[in-house]
């Protein structure tokens, strides 16, 4: 049987085929020094806490953070068929001829045992990443996120129509607030000029030639270029920030539930 030196310190390193002995010296290491890890092996899971579950044996991959999390993935499909967040506490110990990796979540009180009979290897260490994460939405998705969560323009904001068919175009989202006057919106994923503000300006106009009501027009983008805020402001019209990356938290927060959903009637 290999041993694990004490003074192993390497940026990542692969072990191939240990047996149960040397991966339960290797994990104790990698748990002590808040590598992540990554296992491939032949396991079966056991969960408990605010439900329960279990899952026989098969070929899977495990992986565990520094940060206390532990994410066990089948071989297809993209999200784990279990999973811990971060913050827990791990334990590694022989129960029978298996070794058990426990995750222990201790609020609220969740318990995830994986058991091993077989691993192919092990891989750890500490891979640095420091990148910034910028998310790129689509002036289309943006709308889509409005659509799904109008609260994020304005509290009580609520969707009649969206993409509505008027004589100078499409009216991007079309609503009522919570004075039941109705909302002209026009959406614009970058920097809105004045062109936007008189595309808004014809929107508002031929909707109130319709309908002879009070209409509010919304020009809504992540910023104002020059003059813009001036032009609306003598048209009688208002802008709110809204970013790609607000919306992209709407997206994945809300998983895109069916737009007929959100649909009020005139």
């Amino acid at each position: 049987m290999r041993q694990i030196p004490d003074n192993y310190v390497s940026e990542f390193s692969l072990v191939e085929k240990p047996d149960l002995q040397m991966a339960n010296n290797l994990l104790l290491k990698s748990f002590r020094r808040k590598d992540f890890v990554i296992i491939v092996g032949n396991c079966r899971c056991e969960y408990s806490g605010r439900a329960s579950s279990s899952l026989d044996w098969g070929d899977r991959i495990t992986l565990i953070k520094g940060d206390g999390s532990v994410q066990v993935h089948r071989p297809s499909g993209y999200e784990p068929v279990n999973w811990q967040p971060p913050g827990c506490m791990f334990s590694i110990f022989f129960e029978g001829s298996s070794l058990n990796i426990r995750s222990n979540r201790p609020k609220p009180k969740e318990i995830l045992d994986i058991f091993f009979r077989d691993i192919s290897f092990i891989a750890s260490g500490r891979p640095v990443d420091d990148a910034e994460f910028n998310l790129h939405v689509s002036e289309e998705q943006m709308r889509d996120a409005l659509v799904s969560n109008p609260g994020i323009l304005e509290e009580g904001l609520r969707l009649i129509d969206f993409e509505r068919k008027v004589e100078p175009g499409f009216i991007d989202f079309y609503g009522k607030d919570a004075l039941g006057r109705i909302v002209v919106v026009e959406l614009k994923r970058a920097s809105a000029g004045k062109e936007a503000v008189l595309q808004l300006k014809r929107y508002v106009d031929e909707v109130k030639k319709t309908n002879r009501v009070t209409v509010r027009g919304i020009l809504v983008a992540p910023r104002l270029k020059s003059g813009a805020q001036s032009m609306l402001v003598s048209l009688g019209m208002e802008f709110k920030k809204l970013t790609p990356e607000k919306c992209a938290e709407v997206l994945h927060k809300n998983k895109m539930t069916k737009i007929s959903e959100f649909f009020e009637s005139d």
